[in-house]
């Protein structure tokens, strides 16, 4: 458990990672690092989620960093927060139209849900690909930016938005708990 919440760590901190690892690191050792870390994290997070296709995210990741490998490139390593927002996307948006959706496995594996939960959580599901896509055009409009802005907000800004969407998504969720009779959603 340990190993993946430090393994879970060394990926949020990705772009401070970035950062300050190409002033002293050569972007192909740089991704050979990181390549090795995401293969890690990858074995250890075998079968532990009820997501279909989840793991293409990280199989993604690990694509890209391979590639940043071979070709010494700290614009590839650059690119890792757009391929995240994008395969996430690819995900929630694939479980919309082969349901249930991702908020509805996640919502049901607390419990039963309602038929108006699961209409609530197909539309969270559709916010947070809404969020995927705007978050990775920025994230790929700042890797031509200078190394500050596409640290910024991809180490800083883009995860305040994701807890901001989180914290107004729960307060609308109580709400629509307050007016589900039946309250089986969490």
């Amino acid at each position: 458990m340990i190993k993946n919440i430090a393994l879970g760590l060394v990926f949020l901190l990705y772009p401070l990672i970035v950062f300050v690892g190409l002033k002293w690191f050569e972007p192909s050792m740089l991704a050979l690092i990181l390549v090795g870390l995401a293969l890690i994290r990858y074995y250890f997070s075998k079968n532990k989620t009820a997501i279909p296709l989840i793991k293409i995210v990280g199989i993604n990741a690990i694509l890209l960093l391979s590639f940043s490998v071979f070709a010494n490139s700290a614009f590839l390593l650059k690119l890792y927060p757009v391929v995240i927002s994008f395969s996430f996307f690819s995900v929630f948006l694939y479980s919309i139209f082969k349901p249930p959706s991702v908020i509805t496995l996640i919502a049901s594996a607390r419990g039963k849900i309602t038929e108006n939960a699961v209409l609530y959580t197909r539309k969270v599901t559709l916010v947070w690909c809404a969020f995927f896509i705007i978050n990775g055009l920025i994230a790929l409009w700042t890797v031509f930016q200078s190394d500050e802005y596409w640290a910024l907000y991809n180490g800083v800004i883009s995860y305040v938005l994701v807890g901001v969407l989180f914290a107004c998504e729960w307060l609308v969720r109580r709400k629509f708990k307050k007016n589900d009779q039946s309250n089986y959603i969490t």
